[in-house]
């Protein structure tokens, strides 16, 4: 499923995020919160992924054919798929193969793939953001060490966590570090993305704070690749 992600700027569709869900005969929908720790858990997390990433590559590349237009496309990378050995080849291989072009795709990592082993991770990091793509903190200012990675990593893009847009328009503190994250953004030079914005308040605030780009239910829930051709192409 891709969530469309919105430019601030144009209000125009800029990009998705591909987000794995799991629809069982017997159980039902399955929330990834539930399946992907058991995958990791189990061994299964590096099959999961790279269908993720190929699947999701060939969907965005088709809507882009469809479409003549550069939509990007994110995709999550859990910690052990970041720490596989053949990780970079295996992504660099699946898109070449795909025919997408590097720069169009952003990799996004949490806080607990760096707390894991930040100095492994740095030249993965570095050697990925070499080859063309870009880079993206999720769930920014919910961990320990935010800014030192800032400091020291390639990252080309943060994302304010769900938890401070929800308190955006009623909590002085959560609008405050709202706002000191979009700036940190900026004199930065990173791409600034707030998730989970739910009502037209929240995205006007947004907008005033010049964040960059917007994703949540207020403009679509996840869709899949014929819908999101639908309605936007």
């Amino acid at each position: 499923m891709y969530q469309p992600q919105i430019s601030v700027k144009t209000g125009t569709l800029i990009g998705v995020e591909a987000l794995v869900r799991w629809n069982n005969t017997l159980l039902g929908p399955i929330s990834p919160n539930e399946f992907i720790h058991v995958a990791e858990d189990i061994g299964m997390i590096n099959d999961i992924g790279r269908f993720v990433n190929k699947q999701s590559m060939q969907d965005i590349l088709q809507f882009n054919r469809l479409t003549n237009s550069n939509l990007r496309l994110s995709i999550n990378i859990s910690p052990k798929q970041l720490m596989e050995p053949l990780f970079v080849d295996d992504i660099l291989n699946t898109a070449q193969d795909v025919g997408i072009k590097n720069q169009l795709i952003t990799l996004e990592i949490t806080e607990n793939v760096l707390i894991v082993n930040v100095k492994k991770a740095q030249p993965i990091l570095q050697q990925l953001k070499d080859s063309g793509f870009k880079l993206s903190l999720d769930d920014f200012g919910t961990g320990y060490s935010s800014l030192s990675y800032l400091n020291n990593l390639p990252i080309n893009e943060i994302k304010i966590d769900k938890t401070f847009i929800d308190k955006l328009l009623t909590n002085n503190q959560s609008e405050s570090l709202v706002k000191t994250i979009i700036a940190i953004g900026k004199l930065s030079q990173m791409t600034v993305v707030a998730e989970g914005v739910e009502t037209k308040e929240q995205y006007e605030r947004l907008a005033h704070l010049h964040c960059d780009k917007i994703q949540g239910y207020y403009f679509d829930r996840p869709l899949s690749l014929e819908a999101l051709i639908a309605k936007y192409k």
